[in-house]
C-alpha cells in the first residue's frame, strides 16, 4: 500500500440505491493511491449469512464491515476495505463485501444482477456464501456464475468461437471459493464417506430448468449494453498506457530541467543527458503500461521525448547566444568606443586595431560555458567589423600599397579559414544528433524486447496456469453446463 495509506474502516465503493448503482469517487481516490499489487477478494451470496463477518475475519478485525442481528441486511451496494496483506508484505488486500442477494426489501431485483456481475468482474478471488449445506436454492442463485459467460462476453466481435471465448472468459475469471456457513451434514454419498471437494463437486452437476433466470437477467440489460471484458480491458489499456504516456514524459522533463544547465558546454553534454532521461522515462512507461499493441503509445510517448528535446537544443542555443553576445558586448565596448573615438585613424593605427580586436578574441575564449552558439556570435561580430577594419587599414598612412593587399588578402582567408570551421562544426553536430538518435532508437527496441519477453514468459505462466485449471477441474461452459470450483490464488482462504 502507498506510504501513508491506512484504512481504519470500510468505505462504499459502490452506491446501491435500488435504482442505479453509482461509484464513489472518495473510494476510487483512495484505489489510485494503491502503488503496490492488490489481491481483491470479493464476498457474494443471499442476505443476512454472515458474510460481513467472514470479511471482518479476513481483514484480522472483529468489526469494521457493518454486522447485523436482525433479518434486515445491513450492507447495501459494495463496500470496500483496503488493508495490508496478512501473508505477503507486498501485496495490499482489497476487500469487497457485497449486499446479499434476495433481499425481499429489494423493489428490482436486477440490482442482484449487476452486484453479482461487478463482484466478478472486480475481484481476483470470488468468494460464494451460503449456509448449512449446499441446496438448490444456493445452486439457484450461483448459476448467475455458470450463465456469466452469457451475460458477460470475453471478446467484442459475435463471430468468434465459442471454445476460445470460453478460455480466454476464464482467464479473466476470478479464483472460486464456495464457504458452506455452519455445515452440520454427515459427508457420506451411496453410503461412501466424501471429501468436501467430491461434495462439491457433485453438488455441481447439470442442473436442468434455470433459463428462466438467465432470461429474466440477460432482459433487464439494455440493447447494446452487455458487458464485454475485452473492451473493458481495451478501455482500461487506454486510460493506463495514457496515464503511463503522462508520467513518463513528466518524469524526462523534470530530470532534464534538473540535470542540464543552460548552456552546455557543447552539444553531446546535452545529448548525453537527453539519452539518459529518455531511457529511465522509456523504462517508467515501461513499469505503468498495460497492453500496449502495435507499441502505439510507447511511440506517442517517443515523440513527445522528441518534441520536448527539441525543446532544450533551441532553448541551449538561445540562452548560449544570449549568454555569449552579452559576453562579447562587455569585452568589445572598449574596442567599440575607441574605433568611434578615432584611436585606430592614425599612422599604424591598423596593426593598433588588431591589437585591440585579437585581444578581445583573447579574453572572449576565457569566458567559460558559452554554448554552442560561441563561434557563430564571434564570427558575426567579425563580419561586422569587416568594414571597419578595412577604413582603418586604407586610411593607415604607415603601409605601402602593397602591404595594404597583403593585408587585405590575410583578413578574407583568415575570414574564409573560419567560416569553413563552423560549417565543420555544424555537421558535426548533425553527425552527432543522427547517431543520438539512432542510439535512442537502439535502446528503445532494446527495452521493448525486454518488456516483450517478460509479458510473454507471464502469458506462458497465465497460460500453464489455465491449462492445469482445465486438467483439474475444466473449464466454466455454457456448453457443458457445469461448474467447477477453481483454485484460490489469493493465499487467504482454505477450501
Amino acid at each position: 500500500m502507498a506510504s501513508g495509506l491506512k484504512m481504519s474502516a470500510p468505505i462504499c465503493l459502490v452506491e446501491n440505491n435500488n435504482q442505479q448503482l453509482m461509484v464513489n469517487q472518495e473510494a476510487i481516490q483512495i484505489l489510485e493511491k494503491i502503488s503496490q499489487p492488490v489481491v481483491v477478494v470479493a464476498i457474494v451470496g443471499l442476505y443476512r449469512t454472515g458474510k460481513s463477518y467472514l470479511m471482518n475475519r479476513l481483514a484480522g478485525q472483529n468489526c469494521g464491515f457493518p454486522l447485523g442481528s436482525t433479518i434486515q441486511s445491513e450492507t447495501k451496494g459494495i463496500w470496500m476495505w483496503c488493508v495490508p496483506h496478512p501473508t505477503k508484505p507486498k501485496r495490499t488486500l482489497v476487500l469487497l463485501d457485497t449486499e446479499g442477494l434476495g433481499d425481499v426489501e429489494k423493489g428490482d431485483p436486477k440490482n442482484d444482477s449487476w452486484i453479482f456481475a461487478l463482484a466478478v468482474l472486480l475481484s481476483s478471488t470470488f468468494v460464494y456464501n451460503s449456509m448449512s449445506s449446499i441446496n438448490y436454492q444456493a445452486l439457484e442463485q450461483l448459476y448467475y456464475v455458470t450463465e456469466l459467460t452469457e451475460l458477460i462476453r470475453a471478446k467484442s466481435s459475435s463471430n468468434h468461437d465459442e471454445i476460445e471465448d470460453s478460455t480466454e472468459f476464464v482467464s479473466f475469471f476470478p479464483d472460486f471459493v464456495w464457504t458452506v456457513r455452519d455445515f452440520t451434514l454427515e459427508l457420506k454419498f451411496d453410503g461412501r464417506p466424501i471429501t468436501e471437494d467430491q461434495y462439491l463437486e457433485n453438488a455441481l452437476k447439470l442442473i436442468k430448468g434455470l433459463g428462466t433466470l438467465v432470461a429474466t437477467y440477460v432482459d433487464t440489460i439494455a440493447s447494446g449494453s452487455v458487458p464485454c471484458l475485452e473492451n473493458a480491458v481495451t478501455t482500461l489499456a487506454q486510460r493506463e498506457n495514457s496515464a503511463a504516456v503522462q508520467k513518463a514524459a513528466h518524469h524526462y522533463s523534470e530530470q532534464m530541467a534538473q540535470r542540464v544547465e543552460l548552456p552546455t558546454d557543447t552539444l553531446q553534454e546535452l545529448l548525453e543527458v537527453h539519452a539518459t532521461c529518455e531511457r529511465e522515462a522509456i523504462a517508467v512507461f515501461m513499469e505503468h503500461s498495460f497492453k500496449d499493441e502495435n507499441q502505439e503509445f510507447q511511440k506517442e510517448l517517443v515523440k513527445i521525448i522528441e518534441e520536448k528535446k527539441k525543446y532544450f537544443l533551441l532553448k541551449n542555443e538561445e540562452t548560449s547566444e544570449k549568454y555569449c553576445q552579452d559576453e562579447l558586448n562587455k569585452i568589445s565596448k572598449v574596442l567599440l568606443e575607441s574605433i568611434l573615438a578615432g584611436t585606430f585613424s592614425v599612422s599604424g593605427g591598423h596593426k593598433l586595431y588588431m591589437e585591440a580586436r585579437e585581444n578581445v578574441e583573447q579574453v572572449y575564449l576565457q569566458v567559460p560555458r558559452k554554448g554552442v552558439k560561441a563561434g557563430d556570435v564571434f564570427q558575426r561580430f567579425l563580419l561586422s567589423q569587416a568594414p571597419t577594419e578595412k577604413s582603418i587599414l586604407q586610411a593607415d598612412k604607415a603601409l605601402t600599397d602593397g602591404e595594404k593587399a597583403i593585408a587585405e588578402e590575410r583578413a578574407k582567408k583568415e575570414a574564409a579559414e573560419r567560416e569553413q570551421e563552423l560549417s565543420r562544426q555544424k555537421l558535426q553536430e548533425q553527425q552527432q544528433r543522427m547517431e543520438a538518435q539512432e542510439k535512442s532508437l537502439k535502446e528503445n527496441m532494446e527495452q521493448l524486447k525486454k518488456k516483450l519477453e517478460e509479458e510473454r514468459e507471464e502469458l506462458l505462466k497465465n497460460q500453464n496456469i489455465m491449462l492445469e485449471h482445465h486438467l483439474k477441474v475444466g473449464v466454466v461452459s455454457k456448453s457443458e453446463g457445469n461448474f467447477s470450483r477453481l483454485e484460490d490464488s489469493s493465499g487467504l482462504i482454505t477450501k
